[in-house]
């Protein structure tokens, strides 16, 4: 398998965990276990869209969308994941959702906030991205203003 071809692939599965994990959280959300809110709308509904927003990156096929969506999703899911870190480690708990499916009051014990997990995804997705998708792109325009 070539070494892209690789990338690619990692990407996807990371962006799919990403994704999957907020649907899996909004859910949650749905079902009584809150998430923490920005103004009125809670958190784990904007990281939701933040990945549908990187996840799109990867399908539209117009080349200059591309990097507009990927850095409006990462952005949004990377400050989001930092903030929700800094404050988790800062407050000793209780502020992001749990691994464990705990909520925000009271995870279970030995889970990992989610908020630390979505910061290592957001992380790795942009180290593969420019790796990968940012480079083609970028040897594509020099190719042709040569």
């Amino acid at each position: 398998m070539k070494k892209s071809r690789l990338i690619d692939v990692a990407l996807w599965i990371l962006l799919s965990i990403g994704f999957f994990g907020a649907v899996s959280i909004s859910y949650s959300n749905l079902s009584g276990n809150p998430c923490p809110y920005i103004w009125v709308v809670p958190i784990c509904y904007v990281v939701l869209i933040a990945y549908g927003l990187m996840i799109a990156s990867l399908v539209v096929p117009h080349i200059g969308c591309k990097h507009y969506f990927f850095i409006a999703g990462w952005g949004t899911a990377f400050l989001i994941a930092l903030a929700g870190s800094l404050a988790e480690m800062l407050s000793g708990g209780g502020v992001c959702p749990t691994s464990g499916g705990g909520s925000i009051r009271g995870g279970n014990t030995g889970s990992i906030p989610m908020c630390y997990i979505s910061l290592a995804l957001t992380i790795g997705i942009l180290l593969l991205f420019l790796i990968g998708p940012y480079r083609r792109v970028c040897d594509v325009y020099e190719q042709s203003n040569r």
